[in-house]
């Protein structure tokens, strides 16, 4: 086994050693990013699920610490959340003069029973700034509920899981927002340990048929006052969609969750396959949200060729969030944290129609329309194909394929994105849409197996896992498309 071969990326996390799925505990607090994450340390396949942990200054260079929760008494620690609390009671009854000035890290986890499939959500707590971790003595804060499909009441609510909690803004409460099957449930606290349920979202698309995981709300001060932001992860079941990532725009009362709209077709977060499982940063109040995905289809995860170099998984970059007027109404967009000298460097760097290529590199792509080929000297490549209203992606020819059946097919090959076109605050204020043929500004990363995409500011985003036999070495452009291209 190699840890020195070309699929690991430089600046996108991967574990040291071994197998990596959601992000979890995802907490800024003091100067310091902590990305907790599902982790199986003994093998490069899923497993008994830890939760890893690693720190950053700037999101870019990363220190894995020790593990910091253990499944035990077969119970795997599931994905969740993460909070500083001030207080530093573990329980508000039983907490002295002494503990309540003391700084706590509470984690809220799901305790995933492997037999039965058993699901409820726990927390631990930390006193050393979230190393290590004591969970709560009268665990479970939420029991396995019922299943609302059996009116009976008797049979048990599977998929119960991944547990969202944050301070409210706009009430000073703590929320808690839990995947629930086909929909997700909401919770109030005063103290972390008491929750009531009160309110429940599904969406209501009949072609999106999927188990949800990993939801997800957030805050934005909008010109048109609060907005939340409802993510929600499509689980990877057999005999079910693609498993996908889609949000809603809406009102959060601090119960329950109103969509603002109801669109023909999910949003989802990313047009590419390899974006799942993203959550946000707790501890950011007054700032923009910066989130981070797990950068792998579950579909295949436990498949694509990275085990000989000692690792399973990538996270994405994190990306910052905005929510931004477009000319089909609020939309997100999102763009890389950390990156903005080698932004700026490839935009100011003389354009070209082709370009040396070697990773990790920045590609900056301008024009009216055409075509980018990454490629590299065996003849494999990826393809980009950008027009005035779309932008089609394409690896039906990037490299290795075989390794699972669904990876080459042409539903995880070739996907087509409509492009969204952001308003000027001339035409915001007309409500006039401006014209889909616009010129493209587009910024492509690529770090190891993994190429990112943002498009027209970051509303339309793309994140994509290639394994070509040998390393990409070239970078081209075709018809009214120019490149350039910096090292990072």
């Amino acid at each position: 086994m190699s840890n020195h071969g070309f699929y690991r990326p430089k600046y996108h996390f991967s574990a040291s050693y071994g197998w990596l799925n959601d992000p979890n505990g995802l907490l800024y607090h003091n100067g310091t990013w902590h990305l907790y994450f599902q982790h199986n340390p003994h093998d490069t396949v899923w497993g008994p699920m830890h939760w890893g942990h690693a720190v950053s200054s700037d999101l870019l260079h990363w220190k894995e610490l020790p593990i910091a929760l253990y499944p035990h008494d077969g119970i795997y620690m599931f994905s969740g959340s993460m909070v500083c609390d001030g207080s530093g009671r573990e329980d508000a009854q039983e907490a002295s003069d002494g503990d309540a000035k003391k700084e706590l890290f509470a984690a809220f986890y799901t305790s995933h029973r492997e037999e039965g499939h058993l699901e409820s959500q726990s927390v631990a707590f930390s006193h050393d700034k979230g190393v290590s971790f004591t969970e709560y003595a009268h665990n479970p804060v939420i029991e396995t509920p019922s299943d609302p499909a059996d009116p009976s009441g008797k049979t048990i609510l599977s998929d119960f899981r991944d547990p969202k909690v944050f301070r409210n803004p706009d009430t000073g409460l703590w929320n808690m927002v839990v995947a629930a099957k086909y929909r997700c449930y909401f919770y109030t606290s005063k103290d972390l340990l008491h929750w009531e349920k009160t309110g429940e979202f599904a969406h209501g698309y009949a072609s999106v048929t999927n188990v949800w995981a990993c939801t997800d709300l957030i805050p934005f001060d909008t010109p048109k006052g609060r907005r939340w932001v409802l993510l929600a992860s499509m689980e990877n079941k057999e005999d079910q969609p693609e498993p996908r990532t889609m949000y809603f725009v809406g009102d959060f009362d601090g119960r329950s969750f109103t969509p603002e709209e109801h669109t023909k077709e999910p949003l989802w977060l990313d047009f590419g396959w390899d974006n799942y499982a993203g959550v946000s940063f707790n501890g950011l109040e007054g700032r923009d949200p910066v989130m981070i995905g797990w950068a792998v289809n579950p579909r295949y995860a436990n498949q694509i060729p990275t085990s000989d170099e000692g690792f399973r998984g990538t996270m994405t970059f994190a990306r910052r969030m905005f929510l931004a007027e477009t000319s089909r109404g609020l939309r997100l967009k999102l763009r890389p944290v950390g990156l903005k000298d080698a932004w700026d460097a490839a935009k100011k760097a003389p354009a070209s129609l082709e370009a040396p290529l070697s990773s990790p590199s920045l590609i900056h792509v301008s024009g009216k329309e055409g075509t980018v080929r990454i490629q590299n000297d065996k003849g494999e490549e990826f393809r980009i194909r950008v027009s005035g209203n779309e932008i089609s992606i394409d690896r039906s020819r990037s490299g290795l394929k075989d390794f699972h059946p669904d990876f080459g097919t042409e539903l995880f090959s070739c996907r087509t994105a409509e492009r969204i076109v952001p308003l000027t605050e001339k035409e915001e204020a007309n409500q006039d849409p401006a014209s889909a043929e616009n010129d493209i500004d587009m910024t492509l990363i690529l770090d190891g197996c993994l190429l990112e995409i943002y498009a027209d500011d970051g509303l339309e985003t793309a994140s994509v896992c290639l394994f070509p036999e040998e390393p990409y070495t070239t970078v081209k452009a075709e018809g009214g498309l120019s490149i350039s291209a910096v090292t990072l």
